[in-house]
């Protein structure tokens, strides 16, 4: 105040009174107006940090979250019932609370999804979860924004151990381990990844997706017959449960092998069995190649039941040579029935187990032949002095001086062989295989190709002239050799002619020659070529056909 207290005069900065000698109050000072507004300021900021720090936050059911409170900071529970889901584009996490009132979708971005990914705080289906953030309430569309990675609290419910037969869909978002073998892997869309395990009670799918690998780790789906250990979520995909895993490190591969199937004697399966899995044990009978695989004849003191081995898992197998008679097997495989007949048929390498090796096979002169037991493993060696072709293969026949048998070659073993130009008339083989018996005639029956060797190779043959070729020369071999004038194919195989000058012939390649004749793709007019083959006669038609696909030679 600017004025005496006392006589009222206007005295201005004066603290003594000029006119009556009064004294003024002195006024405050402006520092210490500064002084004063900093110590408020302080003290209001601490008491606001300790309102944000020790007070807790509003806590709110799902059902309460309305317009009124958009923006408002909550803190809500409840289960995760969906997701989590990773958006690469956005770098945004979600995932779905539920509680007794409603469902709301929980939203992370960027450096809180990073932070959440470093320390291992990802919410998995099932957890049950404490979370606080900024509620974004749109219409009916009612979120919230996790901006603080600590205000995300996650409780996950210990697993129960479970076989598969026993999760069914009352038990979706309950949190199991599981054991089971690895029976498909597959990837209906690109960024999911289905595992399909079977225990000895039933079988469920394992889904891993996109967003989990990201958010948890890189993943490397099992092979078919590993065994894992999972702990997972029961989900529904359709009512029919399948277990999500909170993250890649809870798939474990096991080192010891999962059973999958109940132990069955032979005798005691039946048609009723179709469509179930089983193990059988026994020894093998007969074996032998088709043309879409392997067949084993299985035998234990109950009875005997044929084991169908389909061509790429019999390659895979870890050596198929070792399935011969009288090898001891375990088999885990499907009850199937084909024409009245049960068949045990496996999924897996690994559901073959070879449990005693068969016996060594003799060599023997093909004269002793005659006294050996049908399904005996032999080993010969001979010339080759005939050879046939049939669909599914070739028959050789090989003469050692005492003897003569048919080396019988099934399509998928010759396929194997190291060498298969080597194989042609005048050639000397050795041959490993069963004993078996067509129309009367011994056969030895490689399983393998490599069960098949050239010792020495076959002289070169004598060429003929095409113009000396006449129809008292058929059923007898010749060789020609000259330059392929026309070509077609027909319904069984492939036409060619060739000429030399100073004739020219027809040349019948059947399918499963032409197949498997090198350079067959040059076999167009021009091409030189040399064949070796059988003259027949066909509608007033001399033709040359070659029995095997060696005796077909592409210059």
């Amino acid at each position: 105040m600017a004025h005496c207290p006392s006589c009222g005069r206007y005295v201005g900065p004066y603290e003594t009174c000029p006119y009556c000698g009064a004294r003024r109050a002195p006024r405050v000072s402006l520092r210490a107006v500064k002084w004063a507004a900093l110590l408020l300021a302080t003290l209001g900021l601490a008491l606001l940090w300790v309102a944000a720090t020790r007070l807790p936050l509003p806590h709110i059911s799902i059902g309460q979250a309305s317009a009124t409170m958009n923006f408002a900071y909550v803190e809500i529970a409840g289960q995760v019932v969906r997701g989590p889901t990773y958006n690469p584009d956005s770098r945004s996490l979600s995932f779905t609370v539920a509680d007794d009132t409603g469902e709301m979708r929980i939203w992370a971005f960027r450096d809180v999804v990073d932070s959440l990914r470093a320390a291992g705080q990802i919410p998995a289906l099932g957890d049950w979860v404490t979370v606080a953030g900024t509620l974004r309430v749109r219409e009916e569309n009612v979120s919230l924004t996790l901006n603080v990675p600590d205000h995300l609290h996650i409780l996950r419910p210990e697993a129960e151990g479970r076989t598969v037969g026993s999760i069914t869909a009352a038990d979706a978002l309950r949190r199991v381990r599981v054991r089971g073998r690895v029976r498909n892997v597959r990837e209906p869309y690109s960024g999911l990844i289905l595992i399909t395990l079977r225990d000895a009670t039933g079988t469920i799918d394992l889904a891993v997706d996109a967003s989990l690998q990201y958010l948890t780790g890189d993943f490397r789906p099992p092979e078919v017959g590993q065994s894992l250990e999972v702990t997972a979520t029961v989900s529904l995909y359709r009512n029919t449960p399948q277990l999500v895993p909170p993250s890649v490190g809870d798939i474990v591969l096991l080192e010891e092998t999962v059973p999958i199937a109940e132990t069955r004697p032979i005798g005691t399966l039946s048609a009723a069995d179709e469509g179930r899995l089983v193990t059988v044990r026994g020894t093998v009978r007969e074996a032998e190649p088709f043309s879409a695989g392997y067949r084993l004849l299985l035998e234990d003191d109950s009875g005997s039941v044929t084991v169908l081995l389909w061509r790429d898992l019999y390659r895979a197998l870890p050596d198929p040579s070792s399935l011969q008679a009288d090898a001891e097997l375990e088999v885990t495989g499907e009850v199937s029935l084909y024409r009245n007949t049960l068949e045990v048929v496996p999924v897996s390498p690994r559901d073959v187990v070879l449990v005693t090796a068969a016996r060594s096979a003799r060599m023997l002169p093909i004269g002793a032949l005659a006294e050996q037991p049908l399904g005996a493993r032999v080993t010969v060696e001979g010339t080759v002095t005939g050879a046939e072709s049939f669909q599914n293969g070739f028959r050789l026949t090989l003469d050692d001086g005492t003897g003569q048998v048919v080396l019988l070659l099934w399509l998928s073993v010759y396929d194997e062989l190291p060498d298969p130009s080597g194989l042609r008339e005048g050639a000397r083989l050795r041959g490993t295989g069963e004993l078996e018996e067509y129309r009367g005639r011994r056969e030895v029956v490689p399983g393998r190709g490599a069960d098949v060797a050239v010792i020495q190779a076959a002289e070169p043959p004598p060429r003929r002239e095409i113009a000396a070729i006449t129809p008292a020369d058929r059923g007898t071999t010749v060789t020609v050799e000259g330059t392929v004038t026309r070509s077609e194919p027909f319904s069984q195989g492939y036409r060619i002619w060739v000429d030399d000058g100073s004739g020219e012939i027809l040349v019948l390649l059947w399918s499963n020659i032409y197949e498997r004749v090198a350079g067959r793709e040059r076999l167009a007019p021009g091409a030189q070529v040399q064949v070796t083959g059988v003259v027949e006669e066909y509608r007033g038609t001399l033709e040359l056909v070659p029995p095997l696909p060696g005796d077909v030679i592409v210059r």
